[in-house]
């Protein structure tokens, strides 16, 4: 495999590598013998078994010195070499390594497993070769791993169910309470105590100042043990964790602490603390958000393109992303807010106050392409999360797909298979009515794949493979990465309609005009939350069938076992408009030359 096309499948950065393997060495009690921490650029890549494109390294000769790492902390080993502590979390024994590939997945190794692996291991583990259906390495349309969560997931919400939300002060955004405080020392911090934090280079570029310090520097100095390094106390400011009161608290006849929100600002990296005897003397609050019916306020605008929700409840939902927008945006994607991620926050309503384990903001459990338009599934909650990517994780999760082929493609008589065949495999199939099934078994990047496809409808055209347009129904049993428009185009060799990346050029740019013609129609899965003792209980419980079904999307398994969810969607209008269009002109072209 290329190095190009490898960086572009996997995102692993040679940079990223070097810290674990160096990481592996330490744990193993073995100086390392390399002289150079890589710091390089993106375009470095890791090959199996071999590192290469290196760039702009900078030396770091401590690294030869031979550390025990029973010895040495977490955040010791970052500030010895010179490593982002976002990189290293946990607490105790429970550290654990953490990076975010360029495709914007988390990926969590914890350090004892590391210290078990040699070097060849733990390169598969990261790139992923040695991917098997036990312990699955996701592609793009497959869910996300459960090691793989977003960090925003790791955030959850304070349980109402296990506080008294009702003595906590208000916070900033409504919804926000402040469950801890801490005053500033009204005689300012003497910063000769913490030299063991700031340097004098770091005190001079921060322009640290005994009355006049930055707030993640505060907040280092008050709490050293939460936020050992200025990476971690940046962090939470950027989360909105942090409430900055000026002045000292006002007096409550109730004898409560309370905020004075007017005096009060959302922390920021950028803000500045400033002690000043008791009379003027800052307080600074940690919040969260304990749950009640609502989403922290967005810093940026709605964005501007319309995603329709589908099915909605308090533990997850199913949108209809548009084509053409992503899910979310990898770093220096330059996408913005013109992000699927971006718009849940303004089209779904939050989980309702008691709701368990709330996510601060709604998560993608899967992926679908950017010019890939329909069905996507999404958690407001953490253990939906955990659940959901689990049935991706398993199979269990049953899509179905439309698309338009450029051309007529063949469906030779020994990949052909009968509904019941079909449906035995496990995919969304009724083998009570009969149609004629083809089954594509063609491994892609050395792993299996399997597409059970069947042709819908033919649209005679001008501009198409054998001038004619088919529409197809396509039922993926696994999801390798662009699994199904690689099997229709290297398979049966008739690309799907508007497919730039293989379509193989030449008259097939006539149908680009419109995008890609590839819809996620419908999906089933297994409630998140439906299938738990407690949600079995409430959701038997429900009275109103309109509820409980939710409009015959709701439904119970043949063995009335299991809550499913049957979601569909009507195919785009651009796929109906271009069917029109074809047949219309190729009956007037048929027309003028008869006549």
């Amino acid at each position: 495999m290329g190095g190009d096309d490898f960086s572009k499948r996997t995102g692993t950065s040679v940079r990223k590598l070097l810290l674990m393997v160096m990481w592996t060495m330490m744990a193993q009690h073995v100086s390392p013998c390399m002289a150079t921490l890589a710091f390089c650029s993106r375009s470095s890549v890791v090959t199996k078994g071999s590192i290469h494109q290196w760039s702009e390294a900078k030396e770091h000769p401590r690294m030869f010195a031979p550390l025990q790492t029973s010895t040495l902390s977490a955040s010791s080993y970052c500030r010895a070499f010179d490593i982002p502590s976002r990189w290293i979390n946990g607490q105790g024994n429970r550290h654990h390594l953490s990076f975010r590939t360029n495709n914007g997945r988390l990926l969590k190794l914890r350090l004892s497993s590391l210290s078990q692996e040699s070097m060849e291991n733990l390169t598969e583990r990261v790139v992923g070769q040695e991917a098997s259906d036990e312990e699955p390495f996701f592609d793009e349309e497959d869910g996300i791993p459960l090691t793989m969560m977003a960090d925003e997931i790791e955030n959850e919400e304070v349980d109402p169910n296990e506080i008294e939300s009702e003595s906590f002060p208000e916070g900033i955004p409504k919804g926000f309470q402040v469950i801890r405080q801490w005053q500033v020392p009204s005689m300012g911090f003497e910063l000769s105590n913490y030299t063991h934090l700031f340097d004098l280079e770091m005190v001079e570029r921060l322009s640290l100042a005994s009355l006049n310090v930055s707030l993640p520097a505060a907040l280092m100095m008050l709490i050293p043990q939460e936020y050992s390094s200025f990476s971690k106390a940046r962090k939470v400011c950027r989360k909105g964790g942090i409430l900055l009161h000026r002045g000292p608290l006002p007096e409550s006849p109730t004898g409560k602490v309370v905020f004075d929100l007017s005096e009060c600002i959302r922390g920021r990296v950028g803000d500045r603390v400033f002690p000043g005897g008791t009379s003027f003397c800052d307080v600074i609050g940690f919040q969260v958000r304990m749950g009640g019916g609502f989403y922290p306020e967005m810093r940026y605008e709605k964005p501007p393109f319309e995603l329709p929700v589908v099915y909605e409840d308090d533990h997850f939902a199913i949108v209809n992303k548009p084509a053409g927008i992503v899910v979310y945006s990898h770093r220096g994607g330059g996408h913005g807010s013109m992000t699927v991620r971006a718009q849940l926050p303004f089209v779904l309503r939050p989980p309702a106050a008691g709701t368990r384990s709330v996510i601060r903001r709604p998560q993608t459990c899967h992926r679908l392409d950017k010019p890939t338009s329909g069905l996507l599934i999404v958690a407001k909650t953490k253990p939906a999360m955990v659940h959901i990517s689990g049935q991706f994780a398993y199979r269990k999760v049953k899509k179905t797909y439309h698309a338009i082929i450029n051309g007529i493609p063949d469906e030779p008589l020994e990949t052909k298979i009968s509904s019941v065949d079909a449906h035995a495999m496990g995919v969304d199939i009724d083998p009570t009515i009969e149609h004629d099934w083809q089954l594509i078994d063609s491994s892609l990047d050395e792993k299996s794949a399997t597409t059970v496809w069947r042709s819908v409808e033919y649209t005679k055209s001008l501009k198409a493979k054998d001038n004619t347009l088919t529409l197809v129904e396509l039922k993926p049993k696994t999801g390798r990465y662009h699994q199904l428009r690689r099997h229709m185009a290297w398979v049966r060799e008739r690309p799907i309609a508007g497919d730039k990346e293989y379509d193989g050029g030449g008259d097939a740019w006539q149908l680009r005009g419109s995008g890609l013609f590839l819809c996620s129609s419908k999906v089933i899965l297994e409630h998140p939350y439906f299938n738990s003792p407690e949600g079995r209980e409430e959701w038997d419980a429900i009275e109103d069938e309109s509820v409980k079904y939710h409009g015959g999307m709701i439904r119970l398994s043949p063995d009335g076992k299991v809550v499913q969810i049957h979601a569909s969607i009507n195919l785009p209008e651009k796929f109906s408009s271009l069917q029109r269009r074809e047949q219309q002109r190729a009956e007037t072209f048929i027309e003028d030359n008869i006549e």
